[in-house]
């Protein structure tokens, strides 16, 4: 039975706060106390590892390794970030949300024509409590998973492996929320033929975001095949894009896993096959309009598993991605 150094120094530590309170109790110095204690479980883990069943060194281990996880859940370039972070309003795993209500009207000279008091419009908040989905890696199998945890770098390789498929999968659902379901009053859906202006649609969103006031923290994420529409288009656009990252004031980013619409511009269901006649969409969305939010993280590793002759690995991350007006989504935009 190997010992984790960390662990070791764990132990010792919750062992010198213990000491503290039993030492005055039996009469005897801290240090006596503490060494007794750091002792005892010392070699009671070496004679018979079971009795822990590996709770202490395993806790230590899962805080390590969750630690890894947590520390940069998404890409800092990712358009996932291209959104309000409701992560502080997460309990339980549950994201309390409110969605704005009616606002009120205002009028002029109200008192100049009229005695009654003003009019009264019930502006509440719209309650909705969604709990976070969980999103969880397959098993890696692994050589000496404690050995792994001592050294930084073999343990960043591993926390690596599953934090960018983490990542991966939350950009494909963030890409799939953000984009509206359809064309409709509150939202715009450019279906394009192919001889038709991807530069041209993109002035047609911007418009329609404008004329909803709609000036700052808009964005839009290119499919490959419309970025290299817009390099035949405009040569000069795009390499303005390239090195600003942006054009029209507006954020510019690229996907190649952006959701799928049928040739009658309807949203395909999340993870559906790409059709001959399937479009890939471009999307354009509003900062302020969509959330991303991230709650616990849960490690499970199984040491010396006898099947496997082998140590595996797996996280579960709770996380949740959508649209702010959840019961009506809004300014959303697509280019199919």
């Amino acid at each position: 039975m190997r010992l984790s150094l960390k662990a070791l120094f764990v132990n010792a530590l919750l062992a010198l706060i213990a000491s503290m309170l039993i030492a005055p109790v039996l009469g005897t110095s801290v240090s006596v106390v503490a060494t007794t204690i750091v002792a005892i479980s010392t070699i009671t883990q070496y004679i018979a590892p079971s009795f822990f069943k590996g709770v202490a060194m395993e806790g230590l281990q899962t805080e390590v390794w969750i630690a890894g996880i947590k520390e940069n859940p998404i890409p800092d370039n990712s358009f996932v970030y291209q959104s309000v972070d409701l992560s502080q309003y997460v309990e339980h795993n549950k994201l309390h949300l409110a969605e704005a209500g009616v606002e009120p009207a205002v009028h002029e000279d109200y008192f100049a024509t009229a005695n009654n008091p003003l009019p009264v419009t019930d502006i509440a908040d719209i309650a909705n409590e969604v709990v976070l989905h969980t999103y969880s890696t397959e098993q890696t199998r692994h050589r000496e998973l404690q050995e792994i945890e001592l050294s930084y770098d073999r343990r960043s390789s591993v926390i690596q492996r599953h934090r960018v498929s983490l990542a991966k999968n939350i950009g494909k659902r963030a890409a799939y929320a953000w984009a509206p379901k359809q064309d409709d009053a509150g939202n715009k859906v450019c279906n394009l033929s192919a001889s038709d202006s991807v530069i041209d649609a993109i002035i047609d969103l911007k418009q329609f975001m404008e004329e909803n006031d709609i000036l700052e923290g808009v964005n839009i994420c290119f499919t490959p095949e419309h970025f290299a529409r817009i390099r035949k288009e405009d040569k000069r656009l795009y390499k303005d894009i390239l090195n600003e990252k942006q054009m029209y004031g507006i954020k510019v980013f690229q996907y190649s896993q952006n959701p799928l619409y049928t040739s009658a511009g309807v949203k395909k269901p999340f993870g559906s096959t790409k059709e001959s006649t399937d479009k890939r969409a471009t999307f354009m969305w509003v900062t302020d309009e969509v959330f991303r939010c991230f709650g616990d993280v849960e490690m499970y590793a199984t040491l010396r598993d006898s099947g496997l002759q082998a140590d595996t690995l797996s996280f579960a991350q709770r996380a949740l991605v959508g649209v702010i007006r959840a019961r009506n989504p809004k300014f959303l935009g697509a280019i199919l």
